[in-house]
């Protein structure tokens, strides 16, 4: 009885344990609000990635969008003013597939406000 009653306890006592042991915390759960960073916007850091992530596949040559290519660093400064516009929805929302997060549209404006650097 003994034996039984310790390998039960023995058994709970371990699944409690390991329920508790790997919680990693997490920003956005525990303060409900993700953190966006636009202090120190950098084109190659910022918003390049952006750019090939929601942009790239239309914007370049043989691409739906090839009369407005953003292949390079002066094309994508030529058409800052409008990528501001068109991520805002002016003149239709891009890109198609739906509107790019709250913080990615704050980095482009961040950017475009700080003169579009090539930094």
């Amino acid at each position: 009885m003994k034996k039984l009653f310790f390998s039960v306890f023995a058994f709970a006592s371990l699944m409690i344990l390991s329920q508790n042991a790997c919680y990693y915390d997490n920003e956005v759960e525990q303060y409900g609000v993700a953190v966006c960073d636009t202090t120190a916007i950098s084109y190659s850091q910022d918003v390049l990635p952006i750019i090939n992530a929601s942009c790239i596949s239309c914007h370049v040559p043989g691409g739906q969008q090839e009369s407005s290519p953003f292949t390079t660093f002066e094309e994508i400064k030529n058409y800052s003013d409008v990528i501001l516009e068109r991520i805002h929805g002016v003149g239709g929302i891009m890109p198609p597939t739906g509107p790019i997060s709250d913080c990615n549209q704050s980095k482009i404006e961040a950017w475009v406000r700080a003169g579009t650097p090539n930094n």
